[in-house]
């Protein structure tokens, strides 16, 4: 096997997906028992037929499975909890799957025709040089991702704290996920999901944002999963890189330019808000800035807002 390898099974699916450089075909694949550990925690059957060929760089490995029944930001957390570690740049992704979330455990339903892809780093530096670029990152990278298609121009932004939103409509979410040893973080895990082909049904509410995907809402674009995974794979390694280089200060000018709840009027609620009926408001006002540390600064209050569920209320 290569060095750098794609491995699935379900290469008909990845069509278009390949690195400018290589013709390489698919080859049945052998993998080697720490490949094949990872396979398996992100939802890869043993007994499946697999295929590989050479990832693009920098990726080391980039593991597509057809349905996937665990989340795999899951999966791959607990592989390195147990010690494991994948070769970093690793990135997974699933066709469809079960019991997929976003934060707080709220569900992401992996709808076929969508991009639901996982992403570690081990960048083994200091919180403190990091910052929030972490967080701030695999939104920046789905921005990025969008902007390569020409149509959709700067039409995307970003909803705090990691909505992408295409017009009022939510097409993309993301959470990140860290683990540390003393003051240095080192694996990061960012879960991202794109609405591509299908948007997914959501009940209805003021702290819901509606959803929608690429195919609804920017219908002339021909936009598919293989030509959006590798648009998103670049601009992930880039902006990962640019963090580890320069710090989360570039990070947070691009986070901020492309915000759209800058001049907006805004309530922010308790996490729980649309949980459950006890859930307060913790402030309002309109956002006048969003700092570092990707709290906001609303006209009229006192302290930066910190936590919470932003909601528009203009």
């Amino acid at each position: 096997m290569p060095d750098s390898f794609i491995i699935t099974d379900c290469p008909e699916a990845l069509d278009g997906l390949a690195d400018p450089g290589s013709q390489a075909d698919w080859q049945a694949a052998d993998l080697p028992a720490d490949a094949r550990c990872a396979w398996q925690a992100v939802g890869g059957l043993g007994q499946a037929e697999i295929v590989c060929r050479p990832a693009p760089p920098p990726w080391r490995q980039i593991m597509a499975v057809g349905h996937s029944a665990v989340s795999q930001v899951d999966g791959l957390r607990d592989l390195l909890q147990a010690g494991v570690t994948p070769p970093a740049p690793f990135a997974c992704l699933a066709m469809t799957g079960d019991n997929f979330h976003g934060n707080r455990g709220r569900p992401w339903r992996a709808l076929e025709g969508n991009l639901h892809l996982t992403a570690l780093f081990s960048p083994h530096r200091t919180a403190r040089e990091l910052g929030l670029g972490l967080s701030m990152l695999p939104t920046l990278a789905v921005v990025d991702a969008l902007g390569q298609f020409d149509a959709l121009g700067q039409a995307t932004r970003i909803k705090w704290v990691n909505d992408v939103l295409l017009g009022s409509r939510k097409i993309s979410g993301v959470i990140t996920s860290t683990l540390a040893k003393g003051d240095r973080i080192e694996h990061a895990v960012l879960g991202i999901g794109v609405n591509i082909a299908a948007t997914p049904e959501l009940p209805s509410g003021k702290f819901v944002q509606p959803p929608g995907s690429l195919r609804e809402l920017a219908p002339d674009i021909l936009i598919t999963l293989p030509a959006m995974l590798a648009a998103l794979l670049d601009s992930l390694a880039k902006r990962h890189a640019q963090l580890l280089e320069h710090g989360p200060g570039a990070l947070h000018a691009d986070y901020v330019r492309h915000s759209c709840v800058i001049g907006r009027a805004v309530e922010i609620w308790e996490e729980t808000a649309g949980e459950r009926d006890a859930a307060k408001r913790l402030a309002a006002g309109r956002v006048a800035d969003i700092l570092p540390d990707l709290s906001l600064r609303l006209d009229g209050v006192a302290e930066p807002v910190r936590r919470g569920r932003l909601i528009f209320a203009d």
